[in-house]
């Protein structure tokens, strides 16, 4: 049994200890309202992940010990400094013969002073006032004081700061720490206000001050920090694009346009399988992830695994073709060096030389839609190239209400489109992207293809990678948010425009 700390907003404030243990659990108990898809991501296939709440909670985790089953405890927090003292920990900590570990996680008192990038005196002191505001002779004597209520109890605390700081001394307010809705605001206690936010941090010391805030604003200052991003997906994972764009601060939302389905008939691909085991083919090439899985996904069938594909030369297209195959324990031979495509791998291909090359045959697993240019380029070096359907390609359902409303009202502040697929499944799964909304697109091709469809495009990637779009973007960014600065206007995202007014029609009465 392993009680694990995470950090306040940021499941990726995990330490390298907590992930361990979350590799290897069988049951994971995490906190009301975490993510809990997030956090399966990070578990294994057969791992249950439930949501605490019930008062039995410490008596069936017990049980779940007794059954032999590896439990976890994940708190958004730390356990010794955050966690309710009379709550689960201390009773499974108390059962005899019980071994139990405890993984510090990034405290709220921490978290508050690091992500409102306030460096914090020699004497600092946190005072926890969300049951009761206490007298202000009561608080700490300490320089930095870090005090948390929640919203409805803010103007009491305001009222007994202001007994030691005055209406006029400033605090620095912080909600939502460290989530991409985080809010930081510098005001004097009498600016205080309730509200009905949960969790309300209020900083005092020498740190607090705006210069020095300025300086060290590291996590608000991400240039696209709270910005709301969709990114429509065709066959291949954008999780890497989503990690690129967290990495300057926005959240992201897949939208999926195409949907993988078998192909219509088995037969092509079973004699693809055995000819791989009976080894009629000299090179395998696998041109997306999801060739790699139609594949490994016959060689269960058969009861096999990737050693069956002893001897045969691999070659792979895409960082996530190459992810699929690591995850198989395999690594490709051939990866192309230039440009990552089908076309570009053609090029790098070696020739056929019938002096070494005991066979001609090469087998490219794809989807229903060809890929001529790999298929025209190994067959003018010589090779007999067989292409098997390996899975079909289809267009989705169209995303739910509420997401269509926002992409054609343009509550997303920017799309990212990585290829013209997307463009053509978006538009017509979803409607178009509001003007206001900016649209990036991952290289040339796209780019046209959204001008086809009539869309501007604000940004196009230098490289045609997941890195270089999200780089792109935010620079962007960055220069949109400078020219506000140098016009003088509040700093606003796309998103925060200025609502027209539908003008009212009155009807002439003469």
């Amino acid at each position: 049994m392993t009680f694990v700390g995470s950090g306040p907003g940021d499941l990726g404030l995990l330490t390298m200890n907590g992930l361990r243990a979350l590799n290897v659990a069988d049951l994971v108990i995490i906190d009301a309202g975490a993510d809990a898809e997030q956090v399966a991501l990070l578990t294994p296939a057969h791992a249950e992940v439930r949501v605490a709440g019930s008062e039995d909670d410490a008596a069936k985790i017990l049980a779940a010990v007794e059954r032999g089953r590896k439990v976890v405890r994940l708190h958004g927090g730390d356990y010794f400094t955050d966690a309710d003292a009379d709550g689960v920990l201390p009773e499974v900590l108390g059962s005899a013969g019980l071994r139990v570990g405890v993984v510090p996680g990034i405290n709220r008192w921490s978290a508050a002073l690091s992500f409102g990038g306030v460096a914090a005196t020699s004497s600092f002191a946190a005072l926890d006032a969300t049951l009761e505001v206490p007298p202000v002779d009561e608080w700490p004597a300490a320089e930095t004081l870090i005090m948390r209520v929640t919203g409805a109890t803010a103007t009491r605390l305001a009222e007994q700061a202001m007994l030691r700081y005055g209406p006029k001394g400033h605090c620095l307010s912080l909600t939502g720490v460290g989530s991409t809705g985080q809010v930081s605001e510098l005001l004097t206690w009498g600016e205080v206000e309730d509200s009905d936010i949960d969790e309300c941090f209020y900083i005092v010391g020498p740190g607090v001050e705006e210069s020095r805030r300025q300086r060290y604003g590291w996590f608000e200052g991400k240039p696209l920090f709270d910005w709301r991003v969709v990114a429509p997906s065709t066959k291949d994972p954008l999780d890497p694009l989503v990690e690129e764009l967290a990495h300057y601060g926005a959240s992201t939302e897949i939208v999926a346009t195409m949907s993988i389905e078998p192909p219509r008939t088995e037969q092509a691909m079973e004699r693809a399988v055995r000819g791989l085991v009976d080894g009629r083919y000299l090179w395998l090439v696998f041109t997306s992830p999801h060739a790699v899985g139609a594949i490994a996904e016959r060689l269960e069938e058969y009861g096999l695994d990737s050693r069956a594909l002893s001897g045969i030369s691999l070659a792979a297209v895409g960082r996530g073709t190459v992810e699929a195959l690591a995850r198989m324990g395999i690594k490709a031979d051939l990866v192309p060096v230039v440009e990552n495509t089908t076309g570009a791998l053609a090029h790098e291909f070696p020739a056929y030389d019938d002096l070494i090359d005991p066979l001609n045959r090469v087998l490219v697993p794809s989807a229903d839609v060809a890929v001529e240019p790999l298929l025209v380029g190994l067959s003018k070096l010589g090779w007999e190239v067989e292409e098997v359907t390996a899975y079909r390609t289809v267009r989705a359902a169209p995303p739910p209400a509420e997401t269509r409303e926002d992409i054609k009202t343009g509550n997303f502040d920017a799309v990212v489109f990585t290829s013209a697929t997307a463009v053509r499944n978006m538009i017509g799964i979803a409607g178009k992207p509001h003007a206001a909304t900016v649209v990036a697109a991952i290289g040339p091709a796209t780019a046209a293809a959204c001008e086809i469809h009539g869309l501007r495009v604000d940004v196009t990637a230098d490289a045609p990678t997941f890195e270089s779009l999200a780089e792109s973007l935010a620079r962007f960014a960055d220069r949109r948010r400078q020219d506000q600065i140098d016009a003088g206007l509040p700093q606003t995202k796309p998103s925060q425009r200025k609502r027209r007014r539908r003008r009212k029609t009155v009807e002439s009465t003469e």
